[in-house]
């Protein structure tokens, strides 16, 4: 097998950290951390294979791509639609808004793989249209992984700012909100409504960090700019039973 990806490893690296330094925080000792580590190692190893593949196009671009498809006029009709582009090629083409996100990965295979995940659907002659606004994937893409790894960062670091947050500062958004008891039969109705009001406030917040993006690409890796964003989702778990010693 060939080596993890240095970035990949730097955000399975930041996970565990995020981890190991809540568990120790509550009082965990380091010697019953390498046992439960070890012990979950082993279970996983047993459960699943992991197949170690390149990072071409991560679900972040991607995401990103669809949206400037459905938002940007130079690639909507009349009517507000988007429209059929080239895969490949100058503006427009589907390779010019990758690269517009200016990736790390060259431009023209990310669109390639746009094109194999499914994320676009071909239409007259060479043309291709996207497949929906967002960027859903198989659930054993690559993609996938590297999208979760991201998210548990950024919410173990959020966790970890927050409890370490220097006087005068805010805090940075970190809430939920649930009910222990909804009947199953809403459940098709809460799929609705989460991803309605969900997609409005991602679209209101994207809006908000688009028009404050550095404009100069040689500005958008240096000292002066920082990734930022939310994540949003929503879950429907089985009711937790109350434990006997409560």
């Amino acid at each position: 097998m060939g080596k993890l990806p240095k970035r990949l490893h730097g955000e399975y690296s930041a996970v565990l950290f995020g981890v190991f330094d809540l568990m120790l925080r509550t009082g965990i000792e380091s010697r019953e951390l390498e046992g439960i580590c070890k012990a979950n190692l082993r279970r996983a190893v047993a459960k699943t294979r992991f197949a170690h593949t390149d990072e071409t196009g991560g679900l972040m671009t991607v995401a990103l791509v669809l949206d400037v498809w459905h938002r940007d006029r130079r690639y909507l009709t009349q009517s507000g639609a988007p429209k059929p582009v080239r895969l490949l090629g100058p503006v427009p083409s589907v390779e010019a808004m990758v690269r517009s996100q200016r990736p790390r990965r060259n431009a023209a295979q990310i669109a390639q793989r746009l094109k194999k995940l499914g994320l676009l659907v071909p239409h007259r002659g060479r043309l291709y249209k996207p497949s929906s606004d967002v960027a859903v994937v198989s659930e054993r893409n690559p993609l996938v992984l590297q999208h979760t790894i991201r998210a548990l960062s950024a919410l173990l670091d959020t966790v970890g700012r927050n409890m370490n947050r220097q006087k005068g500062l805010s805090p940075l958004i970190e809430r939920h909100a649930e009910v222990p008891d909804l009947p199953r039969a809403y459940v098709k109705a809460f799929q609705s409504f989460t991803q309605a009001q969900g997609k409005i406030f991602l679209r209101t917040v994207n809006d908000w960090l688009e028009v404050r993006r550095a404009r100069r690409p040689e500005r958008a890796n240096d000292h002066q700019t920082v990734r930022a964003g939310v994540h949003t989702y929503a879950y429907i778990a089985p009711k937790r039973m109350r434990s006997s010693k409560s």
